[in-house]
């Protein structure tokens, strides 16, 4: 794939949403797959959080579980709030 043809990798950035079901395991499973394959590579998390009046029950149940995901697995974490 790509990573292969790359001379000197940093590390990864990745951007999801916590909120919903597939933002939050898609990311956090992508989260713990790049930890297992490459994990002298940094991990840099940009996860969009849901709003205070999001209207989605389990917004608040799926955010919390991807965080504890990431803190584990994440080297660095910048959260954003999607507050619009």
């Amino acid at each position: 794939i790509a990573m292969e043809q790359c001379d000197t990798p940093q590390g990864f950035c990745l951007i999801f949403s916590v909120g919903g079901g597939t933002g939050s395991g898609l990311g956090s499973y992508c989260v713990e797959s790049l930890a297992d394959m490459y994990p002298q590579l940094g991990r840099f998390c940009v996860p969009v959080y849901p709003s205070a009046n999001d209207d989605v029950v389990t917004s608040p149940y799926n955010a919390l579980l991807a965080t504890t995901h990431m803190l584990d697995l994440a080297d660095c974490i910048v959260p954003l709030e999607n507050e619009a």
